[in-house]
Protein backbone atom coordinates (compact mmCIF):
# COMPACT_ATOMS: atom_id res chain seq x y z
CA UNK A 1 0.00 0.00 0.00
CA UNK A 2 1.74 3.31 -1.52
CA UNK A 3 1.65 5.93 1.42
CA UNK A 4 1.34 3.78 4.33
CA UNK A 5 4.04 3.42 6.95
CA UNK A 6 5.37 0.27 8.13
CA UNK A 7 3.36 1.27 11.59
CA UNK A 8 0.27 1.99 9.94
CA UNK A 9 -0.16 -1.38 8.29
CA UNK A 10 1.03 -3.10 11.54
CA UNK A 11 -1.75 -1.27 13.23
CA UNK A 12 -4.12 -2.43 10.32
CA UNK A 13 -3.03 -5.70 10.17
CA UNK A 14 -3.94 -5.68 14.03
CA UNK A 15 -6.60 -3.83 14.06
CA UNK A 16 -8.20 -6.90 11.22
CA UNK A 17 -7.39 -8.99 13.55
CA UNK A 18 -8.98 -8.18 17.08
CA UNK A 19 -12.26 -7.15 15.04
CA UNK A 20 -12.43 -10.42 13.12
CA UNK A 21 -11.72 -12.16 16.27
CA UNK A 22 -14.55 -10.68 17.93
CA UNK A 23 -17.05 -11.59 14.75
CA UNK A 24 -15.83 -14.84 15.55
CA UNK A 25 -17.19 -15.10 19.06
CA UNK A 26 -20.55 -13.78 18.05
CA UNK A 27 -20.58 -15.61 14.44
CA UNK A 28 -18.88 -19.23 16.35
CA UNK A 29 -16.81 -19.01 13.21
CA UNK A 30 -13.10 -20.18 13.93
CA UNK A 31 -10.28 -17.59 13.09
CA UNK A 32 -7.74 -19.99 13.90
CA UNK A 33 -4.59 -20.60 11.88
CA UNK A 34 -4.31 -24.35 10.99
CA UNK A 35 -1.71 -26.51 12.71
CA UNK A 36 0.56 -29.10 10.56
CA UNK A 37 0.74 -31.01 13.97
CA UNK A 38 -3.41 -31.64 13.81
CA UNK A 39 -3.10 -32.23 9.68
CA UNK A 40 -0.61 -34.87 10.07
CA UNK A 41 -1.91 -36.62 13.71
CA UNK A 42 -1.67 -40.13 12.84
CA UNK A 43 -0.96 -40.26 9.33
CA UNK A 44 2.77 -41.47 7.88
CA UNK A 45 3.60 -38.70 5.66
CA UNK A 46 6.21 -39.21 2.51
CA UNK A 47 8.44 -36.26 1.66
CA UNK A 48 9.94 -34.48 -1.26
CA UNK A 49 11.30 -31.24 -2.17
CA UNK A 50 9.47 -29.79 -4.76
CA UNK A 51 11.73 -26.48 -5.54
CA UNK A 52 11.14 -22.89 -5.45
CA UNK A 53 7.97 -21.82 -7.03
CA UNK A 54 5.34 -19.11 -7.03
CA UNK A 55 2.14 -20.29 -4.58
CA UNK A 56 -0.89 -18.10 -4.35
CA UNK A 57 -1.14 -16.28 -0.80
CA UNK A 58 -4.59 -17.41 -0.41
CA UNK A 59 -3.33 -21.76 -0.20
CA UNK A 60 -1.51 -20.57 2.72
CA UNK A 61 -3.61 -22.04 5.50
CA UNK A 62 -1.62 -23.19 8.19
CA UNK A 63 2.01 -23.08 10.29
CA UNK A 64 4.13 -25.86 11.25
CA UNK A 65 4.56 -24.21 14.60
CA UNK A 66 3.25 -20.76 15.05
CA UNK A 67 -0.21 -21.49 14.59
CA UNK A 68 -0.82 -18.88 18.08
CA UNK A 69 0.76 -16.01 17.11
CA UNK A 70 -1.24 -15.40 13.88
CA UNK A 71 -4.79 -15.65 12.70
CA UNK A 72 -6.40 -17.75 9.81
CA UNK A 73 -5.21 -14.60 7.36
CA UNK A 74 -2.09 -14.15 8.67
CA UNK A 75 -2.51 -11.04 10.99
CA UNK A 76 -0.29 -10.88 13.88
CA UNK A 77 -1.92 -11.86 17.09
CA UNK A 78 1.01 -11.56 19.32
CA UNK A 79 2.73 -8.15 20.62
CA UNK A 80 6.20 -9.80 20.19
CA UNK A 81 5.86 -10.19 16.47
CA UNK A 82 6.18 -6.13 15.84
CA UNK A 83 9.72 -5.50 15.54
CA UNK A 84 9.97 -8.53 12.95
CA UNK A 85 6.71 -7.56 11.49
CA UNK A 86 7.88 -3.86 10.59
CA UNK A 87 11.32 -5.13 9.70
CA UNK A 88 9.61 -6.81 7.18
CA UNK A 89 7.83 -4.60 5.86
CA UNK A 90 10.04 -1.92 5.87
CA UNK A 91 12.22 -4.11 3.34
CA UNK A 92 9.00 -4.83 1.51
CA UNK A 93 8.50 -1.26 0.92
CA UNK A 94 12.18 -0.11 0.74
CA UNK A 95 12.32 -2.86 -2.53
CA UNK A 96 15.06 -4.79 -0.65
CA UNK A 97 15.20 -8.65 -1.62
CA UNK A 98 13.50 -11.21 0.82
CA UNK A 99 14.71 -15.12 0.39
CA UNK A 100 11.94 -17.80 -0.52
CA UNK A 101 9.34 -19.02 2.19
CA UNK A 102 9.76 -22.01 2.98
CA UNK A 103 6.12 -24.06 3.13
CA UNK A 104 4.64 -27.72 3.53
CA UNK A 105 2.51 -28.69 1.26
CA UNK A 106 -0.39 -31.22 2.28
CA UNK A 107 -2.80 -31.93 -0.23
CA UNK A 108 -3.80 -28.63 -2.02
CA UNK A 109 -2.99 -26.49 1.09
CA UNK A 110 0.05 -25.25 2.36
CA UNK A 111 1.76 -24.66 5.68
CA UNK A 112 4.30 -22.26 7.00
CA UNK A 113 7.91 -23.71 7.83
CA UNK A 114 9.70 -20.07 7.92
CA UNK A 115 8.79 -16.93 7.07
CA UNK A 116 5.57 -16.05 8.80
CA UNK A 117 6.11 -12.33 8.91
CA UNK A 118 6.74 -12.08 4.66
CA UNK A 119 3.64 -13.96 4.70
CA UNK A 120 1.35 -11.93 7.01
CA UNK A 121 2.81 -8.51 5.52
CA UNK A 122 2.40 -9.63 2.28
CA UNK A 123 -1.15 -10.34 2.96
CA UNK A 124 -1.30 -6.94 4.50
CA UNK A 125 0.00 -5.28 1.02
CA UNK A 126 -2.56 -7.23 -1.21
CA UNK A 127 0.16 -9.20 -3.11
CA UNK A 128 -1.62 -12.16 -4.59
CA UNK A 129 1.34 -14.79 -4.62
CA UNK A 130 4.91 -15.48 -2.80
CA UNK A 131 8.03 -17.43 -4.03
CA UNK A 132 8.42 -20.54 -1.80
CA UNK A 133 10.52 -23.19 -1.09
CA UNK A 134 8.30 -26.01 -0.68
CA UNK A 135 8.31 -29.79 0.39
CA UNK A 136 5.39 -31.48 -0.44
CA UNK A 137 3.88 -34.29 2.10
CA UNK A 138 1.78 -36.95 0.81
Amino acid sequence: MVGYTPEMLYSQACSHSRRRWLWSLVTGRSRRLLSLAEVRAGSTLTRHDAGVRTVPIERIRGSESRSADFDCDFNPLKSHSEKRWLRVARAWQEGKPLPPIKLIQVGDIYFVRDGHHRVSVARTLGVRSIEAEVTVWR
